[in-house]
């Protein structure tokens, strides 16, 4: 070692990065949230003031994430972490803590690990009701429009709470087409294709054959501000 030099280590010189999150300090590998989101990467970029402590360098210093809750950063953390270092420190197994993920990678531009948490959350076999509210808040286009079909034509009502986890607006107007559209041959309903001239009303008592039909067009229309 020339003139008594210290070099870092290329492989094996972690930089870290600490948050205040609630509270409590987390301090994690600083290179899977540059390298994976754009929110990071921009704060992360931003020059420095000479004689400035760098925010998040250190415990009297975090990057206070206000608004974030503890529990869903650590389901974050489990899924990010994994992703770059291959480990599996109890990744998250329940829809609710995959939808941590969700939120948190949605919202700080996690483009992978936001996809990653989408194709788990379809695997756990989520229903149509979380479906609608997941893809309503967290912009999942591909998710409402076929849940939305399935919510018309089931035989059973919207329920109160199935209305509160969806949004009013989004249940009124799915409520709607159940209840007072009429579908025609020209909504591809299997029944209406074999009678061509016959209208199948949705009333009080819904009929059993609703359940074969293709809601997409009358779903379309009504939901036309969500571009589907």
């Amino acid at each position: 070692m020339a003139n008594g030099e210290i070099s870092r280590h290329s492989d094996f010189y972690i930089p870290t990065v600490t948050f205040l999150v609630e509270d409590s300090l987390f301090r994690v590998p600083k290179e899977p949230f540059q390298q994976e989101s754009d929110v990071f990467w921009t704060m992360f970029s931003l020059p420095q003031g000479d004689g400035i402590a760098v925010e998040g360098s250190s415990d009297e210093n975090p990057i206070r994430l206000r608004g974030t809750s503890k529990n869903d950063f650590e389901q974050l953390l489990k899924s990010l972490l994994h992703r770059k270092y291959s480990q599996q420190p109890n990744l998250p197994n329940s829809i609710e803590q995959w939808t941590s993920v969700l939120k948190l990678s949605t919202m700080w531009c996690f483009e992978k690990l936001r996809q990653a948490s989408i194709d788990a959350l379809a695997k756990s076999g989520i229903g149509p009701v979380d479906k609608v509210a997941l893809s309503h808040r967290y912009h999942i286009k591909d998710w409402l429009l076929p849940a939305l079909n399935e919510l018309a034509r089931r035989p059973e009502p919207i329920t109160t709470e199935e209305a509160k986890r969806m949004g009013i607006d989004i249940a009124l107007k799915l409520a709607s087409i159940r209840e007072r559209g009429a579908v025609t041959a020209q909504s591809h309903c299997h029944y209406c294709s074999y009678r061509r001239n016959e209208n199948i009303t949705v009333g009080s008592c819904r009929d059993p054959r609703l359940q074969n039909c293709d809601f997409s067009d009358q779903i379309r229309s009504m939901f036309s501000a969500f571009d589907l």
